[in-house]
């Protein structure tokens, strides 16, 4: 059975009217640039502090004989700035996050950081091998 005319003629009508009105979402490049905007934003808020001193971090690395005995060298550069030789390969390193803001092509050596991270672990096998040695 088919429709009454008039109601097949409404019901094109809407159809049509669905097909020409677009989706209600933002056009992708409204989305490209709110994208954009979060990434800068994201970029932009400041590194929360850790529970621990840069100046800890700093002395616990860089006069670590556990660290000199796994093959972790740190040489100073200037202020809150070093020198790290590691697997053959050189790094420049802070452990200061307002240096690192200063300068973001150093190496900002804190947690979260995969090098420091790799480093940490390093040491600790390092350690426990060494222990291990003298039982």
């Amino acid at each position: 059975m088919s429709a009454d005319p008039q109601e097949e003629d409404v019901l094109l009508s809407e159809f049509d009217h669905t097909l020409d009105t677009p989706p209600l979402r933002p056009a992708l490049d409204e989305m490209v640039v709110m994208d954009v905007e979060a990434d800068l934003r994201a970029i932009r808020a400041p590194i929360p502090p850790t529970p621990t001193h840069p100046e800890a971090i700093e002395h616990l690395f860089t006069t670590s004989a556990l660290a000199k005995a796994a093959g972790v060298v740190f040489e100073r550069q200037s202020a809150k700035t070093w020198k790290l030789m590691y697997k053959q390969q050189t790094y420049t390193v802070t452990f200061y996050p307002d240096r690192f803001d200063e300068c973001p092509s150093l190496r900002l050596m804190n947690l979260g950081d995969p090098l420091f991270e790799e480093l940490l672990q390093h040491i600790i096998r390092h350690t426990l091998t060494s222990s291990s040695d003298l039982t």
